[in-house]
C-alpha cells in the first residue's frame, strides 16, 4: 500500500495537525505501509529528506503566507509527479494550498480528508477557499473527523456525514528517563509550588488571557506556566506584568520538543482555556492525559474538547471565558490531592482506551483497507 500524507507543515514545525501527521507517518511506516509526506517549506527552496524511520519527506518551496495560507506553488508540481504513484492520498485540512494542489492535479488515488477544524475566523480566506473546500469534500472517498461532537456541529461536513469516520487523535507514550529528570528541574524552577501548565500557539482562540486573569485568584503556593509562541506572546507578557503576576505566571515562549514532555510530567494540572470552536480537539490535553494529569478545560459547544476531557472522569470542564469558574476548578483540584490523583488515573485510562497513537493508526489503516477493497 502506498500512502501520501499531505500536510501544511511537518515537524520539526509542531502544531496539532503536524503532530497528527507525524504520528500517522511513523505508525503507518512501522506497519509496513510505503509512506511519503508532502508539505510546505518555510523557505523558497524545495527540500527532500528521509525520516530516521525511513519514509520520505518533501517540503515544497514557499513564497510565504497570505491569509494564513502557505503559498507553495511547487506543491502542485510535486503532486503532479505523484498523480498515479499513490493508492491513498491523506490530506489534512484546513489547508487551501493542499486543496488547490489536489484540484489542479486530480490524482487517481483514493482521497481521505482528515478534518481537523472548520475555518472559523478567517472569513475573507473562506470566501475564496470555499469552492475548493466544497469540491474536495465532494471528491473525498472518506472524511475523518476527530470526534462525533465536532462532526455533527460542523456546517461544511453536514452534507457529507454519510462518509465521515470518527478517528480520535492519538499520541505516542514514549517518555524517556531524561523526561522525569528534567521534570524535577521544572519543579525546582517554580520553587516546589503546585504547577498548572498550559500549552499552545499564542493566538486569538487559545484563551490564555482567561487563564492569566484566573491566576489572580489562585493561592500563592501555585505557579502557572504557559508555553508556546505566536503573535500574542508579547502582549500576554505585558498583561502578566501589568497585573502584578510576574512571580506567579511564566510565559517561556517556545519549549523545545525534547523538553516538552518534562513540563507535562512536572505539572499537577493541565489547563486548556480555549474560547472558540477553532479549538476542535485539544491535542495537548491528550499529551497530559498520557502522563496521568487531570485537565481543566473550556466547555466549548460543538467542539471535541469536552468530549476528550470527560467532566468528573478525567478532569473538569468550565464555562467558556469565565476566569472565576476556571480559577475555582483549579483551586479545588490543587487543594484535594486524592481527587486530583483519582482524576489523573481516569485521564490515563481514557488515554489507553481511546488516545494512543497505535489505536489511531490501526483505525486509519482499517479505513484505507476498506476503501481499497471497495475500489
Amino acid at each position: 500500500m502506498r500512502v501520501l500524507q499531505l500536510s501544511k507543515f511537518f515537524p520539526p514545525i509542531f502544531g496539532g495537525i503536524e503532530t497528527v501527521t507525524w504520528e500517522l507517518a511513523e505508525g503507518l511506516q512501522a506497519a509496513g505501509v510505503r509512506v511519503e509526506v508532502l508539505c510546505a517549506n518555510q523557505a523558497p527552496r524545495t527540500v527532500r529528506e528521509r525520516a530516521p524511520s525511513g519514509y520520505g519527506v518533501v517540503r515544497a518551496g514557499s513564497w510565504g503566507q497570505w491569509l494564513s495560507t502557505s503559498m507553495a506553488p511547487p506543491m502542485v508540481a510535486e503532486m503532479l509527479r505523484r498523480r498515479h504513484a499513490q493508492d491513498i492520498v491523506h490530506v489534512h485540512m484546513p489547508d487551501p494550498m493542499a486543496a488547490a494542489a489536489l484540484w489542479t492535479t486530480r490524482p487517481a488515488a483514493r482521497i481521505v480528508v482528515h478534518w481537523h477544524s472548520d475555518v472559523v475566523r478567517q472569513r475573507r480566506a473562506l470566501a475564496l477557499y470555499r469552492p475548493l473546500q466544497d469540491w474536495l469534500l465532494a471528491r473525498a472517498d472518506a472524511v475523518i473527523a476527530t470526534s462525533d461532537a465536532y462532526a455533527r456541529a460542523s456546517g461544511p461536513l453536514a452534507p457529507w456525514l454519510g462518509k465521515v469516520a470518527v478517528v480520535p487523535i492519538g499520541m505516542s507514550d514514549n517518555r524517556p528517563l531524561a523526561c522525569r529528570l528534567r521534570a524535577a528541574e521544572v519543579r525546582q524552577r517554580v520553587r516546589g509550588r503546585h504547577l498548572v501548565f498550559a500549552l499552545g500557539r499564542m493566538t486569538y482562540y487559545k484563551g490564555f488571557e482567561v487563564l492569566i486573569e484566573a491566576a489572580r485568584q489562585l493561592p500563592d503556593d501555585c505557579a502557572v506556566i504557559i508555553g508556546g509562541h505566536g503573535e500574542l506572546l508579547e502582549p500576554y507578557r505585558q498583561l502578566v506584568a501589568r497585573s502584578g503576576l510576574s512571580g506567579k505566571v511564566q510565559l517561556p515562549g517556545h519549549i523545545p520538543d525534547d523538553e516538552l514532555a518534562s513540563y507535562f510530567e512536572a505539572c499537577d494540572v493541565f489547563c486548556m482555556p480555549s474560547t472558540l470552536r477553532a479549538e476542535a480537539y485539544g491535542v495537548a490535553m491528550v499529551e497530559a492525559m498520557g502522563v496521568g494529569r487531570p485537565v481543566v478545560a473550556s466547555d466549548i459547544i460543538g467542539s471535541g474538547v469536552p468530549w476528550v476531557n470527560q467532566h468528573g472522569r478525567t478532569g473538569l470542564n468550565v464555562p467558556v471565558g469565565d476566569a472565576s469558574a476556571l480559577a475555582s476548578a483549579l483551586r479545588r483540584l490543587l487543594a484535594d490531592d486524592d481527587w486530583r490523583e483519582a482524576l489523573g488515573r481516569g485521564a490515563r485510562r481514557r488515554y489507553e482506551e481511546e488516545f494512543s497513537a497505535a489505536r489511531m493508526t490501526s483505525r486509519v489503516l482499517a479505513l484505507y483497507r476498506d476503501l481499497l477493497a471497495s475500489s
